[in-house]
C-alpha cells in the first residue's frame, strides 16, 4: 500500500512536471508570435512611410515644389504625433520597472538623442552634396553600398553573425538598389568636373558610411543605454530624434533666406494651396511612420534587418509609382525588385534556421533536465 501510494506520488510529479513544460513551452511560442508581430507591423510602418513619403515628395517637385529645405524639414517635422503616445501612462512589469529604474541619468539619454539627431543631419547634407555633383547612376550606384557598411559595422559594433545566407541577401539587396543606375546612364547629360565628381564621391561614400554607423550606433544605444523591453523607448527615441533634426533644418531653411520664397511657393503650387499644404502634412506623416518603423526594427530585431527592408522598400517604390502615378513599369525596375526580395527571403529565411536550432537546443536542455531528475529519483 505505501509503495503504492510513493508510485501515486511519483505520477503527480511527472504530471506536474509535465504540465509545467507545456506551460514554459506555451509561453515561449507565445512570446515568438507577439515578436514576430511587432516586427511585422513594424516592416509595415517602414515600407508604406517609405512609398508614401518617396511618391508625395515627388508629387511635391513635379507641382511646383522648389525648396530642398522643405523636402528635408518634412521628413522629420511629424514627430509631434507621437507625444500622446510618450505621454500616455502604460502599465510595466516588475522586470521593465527594474530596467526603468537602472537607466542612465536624462542627461546621457539627451546626449544620445541629440548625438543621433545631429548625425542624422550630418548624413543628409552629405547625401544631399552626392545629389548636387554626382551624376544620378553614379550616385545610385555609391549609396546602394550602405547595406555592406552596414553589415560591417553591424559585425563590429553589434555582435552581429554574418553567415552564408545573410552575406548573400546583403549583396543582392545592395545589388538591387543601384541596378537602377543602367536605366538613368543615359539621362546623365553634360561634363562634369573632375573636382565636382571628387568632392561628390567622397560625400557620397562618407554618408553611406555614417548612414550605416547611424543604424549600428543606434542598435548600441538599445543594448547599452535604452535597456527597457518596452515598445515607448521607441517612440521616445523617434520623437526627440525627430525634434532635434527638426530644429537643424528649420535653422537652416531661415540660414538660407529660403523661407522667404515659401509665400510665392505656395501660390504657384499647381494644385493649389490646399493642396501644397495637404502634401506637407501627409509627407510629414509617412515620413514619421517610417522612422517608428526603422527604429523600432532596430529594437526588436536588428540595425541590419532594418537596413534590410530599407533597401526592399527601395525596390517596390516603383510598383506604388507605377499605380499612383502611371510610371512605367520597366523590365529593370522589375529585375530590381525580384532581386530585392531575394535577398530578403534569403535573410528571413536565416532567421527561420536560426530559430529552429534555439528551438532543437531548447528541446536539447529540457531533456537534459529531465534525465538528470530522473537520475536523481533513483538515487
Amino acid at each position: 500500500m505505501e509503495g503504492a501510494h510513493e508510485k501515486l506520488l511519483h505520477l503527480t510529479f511527472e504530471e506536474a512536471e509535465g504540465i509545467e513544460t507545456s506551460e514554459k513551452t506555451s509561453r515561449l511560442q507565445s512570446s515568438k508570435f507577439i515578436l514576430w508581430l511587432q516586427i511585422f507591423i513594424f516592416t509595415f510602418f517602414a515600407l508604406a512611410g517609405q512609398a508614401v513619403g518617396t511618391l508625395l515628395g515627388r508629387v511635391y517637385y513635379e507641382q511646383g515644389g522648389q525648396s530642398r529645405w522643405v523636402a528635408t524639414l518634412v521628413q522629420t517635422a511629424g514627430f509631434p504625433i507621437l507625444l500622446p503616445i510618450i505621454c500616455y501612462p502604460s502599465a510595466t512589469n516588475h522586470n521593465e520597472q527594474q530596467l526603468i529604474i537602472h537607466q542612465p541619468s536624462i542627461f546621457v539619454r539627451a546626449s544620445v538623442y541629440i548625438f543621433l539627431g545631429l548625425f542624422q543631419v550630418a548624413n543628409s547634407m552629405l547625401f544631399t552634396v552626392g545629389v548636387q555633383y554626382l551624376p544620378a547612376s553614379t550616385y545610385s550606384l555609391i549609396s546602394g553600398s550602405q547595406l555592406a557598411f552596414n553589415a560591417l559595422t553591424s559585425f563590429l559594433l553589434n555582435g552581429q553573425k554574418i553567415t552564408p545566407l545573410i552575406l548573400n541577401s546583403v549583396v543582392l539587396l545592395s545589388f538591387s538598389s543601384s541596378v537602377i543606375m543602367f536605366q538613368n546612364e543615359s539621362s546623365d547629360s553634360g561634363e562634369v568636373s573632375q573636382a565636382s565628381l571628387l568632392i561628390g564621391f567622397a560625400a557620397t561614400t562618407i554618408g553611406s558610411l555614417g548612414y550605416a554607423l547611424q543604424f549600428s550606433l543606434t542598435e548600441l544605444a538599445f543594448q547599452k543605454v535604452f535597456k527597457s523591453g518596452s515598445l515607448k523607448v521607441v517612440m521616445k527615441m523617434s520623437f526627440f530624434i525627430g525634434l532635434f533634426v527638426t530644429l537643424a533644418s528649420t535653422a537652416g531653411l531661415f540660414a538660407s533666406g529660403n523661407w522667404k520664397d515659401l509665400g510665392k511657393e505656395m501660390e504657384e503650387y499647381r494644385s493649389g494651396k490646399l493642396s501644397y499644404v495637404m502634401n506637407l502634412v501627409f509627407t510629414a506623416i509617412s515620413w514619421q511612420m517610417y522612422a517608428v518603423g526603422s527604429i523600432g526594427l532596430v529594437f526588436k530585431a536588428s540595425s541590419l534587418f532594418s537596413n534590410v527592408i530599407i533597401n526592399l522598400g527601395s525596390s517596390v517604390v516603383p510598383i506604388f509609382a507605377m499605380v499612383f502615378l502611371k510610371d512605367r513599369m520597366s523590365g529593370l525596375k522589375v529585375f530590381s525588385l525580384l532581386l530585392g526580395l531575394w535577398g530578403y527571403a534569403s535573410y528571413i529565411y536565416q532567421h527561420y534556421l536560426d530559430d529552429l536550432e534555439a528551438k532543437a537546443g531548447d528541446e536539447t536542455k529540457s531533456s537534459s533536465v529531465e534525465d538528470d531528475d530522473f537520475e536523481a529519483s533513483l538515487i
